[in-house]
């Protein structure tokens, strides 16, 4: 009788700002993470690499306000699924940094209680996947 081995999702959540990085983010894809599921297919494990600069879908949604927090949710929760895969691509920008009641939110629903404060999402997305 044949055994059979589960597989094994490793999510990898690839954070930057979203007005940079291209070229690095496509190189990943392109060439980085298919050697990287070729070595993961022999331990059985298969790659899910998330990069949210393809957008979250938001056409349920009417008004902006609850279309940013619905992203940012998405964005916080991606992270804590990703965990302990996270790979940071900085450059020269800080990115978006968010209405903070709107971040509070977002983080109070995602239990993330460090402070928000004028804090990007990029920056929020380097704390929550590194310390929280």
């Amino acid at each position: 009788m044949a055994s059979l081995t589960k597989w094994r999702g490793r999510p990898i959540f690839v954070s930057s700002t979203f007005r940079d990085m291209h070229a690095e983010r496509d190189y990943l894809r392109e060439y980085i993470f298919p050697r990287l599921e070729e070595k993961l297919r022999d331990l059985h494990h298969y790659l899910e690499s998330v990069d949210l600069r393809w957008g979250i879908d938001t056409r349920s949604v009417d008004h902006a306000e609850a279309k940013e927090l619905l992203v940012l949710k998405v964005c916080l929760n991606e992270i804590e699924r990703c965990r302990p895969f996270l790979l940071v691509l900085l450059g020269d920008r800080y990115g978006w940094v968010p209405p903070q009641e709107r971040m509070q939110t977002a983080c109070r629903e995602g239990a993330f209680t460090g402070d928000v404060a004028g804090k990007s999402v990029t920056a929020l997305e380097i704390e929550l996947g590194l310390f929280a």
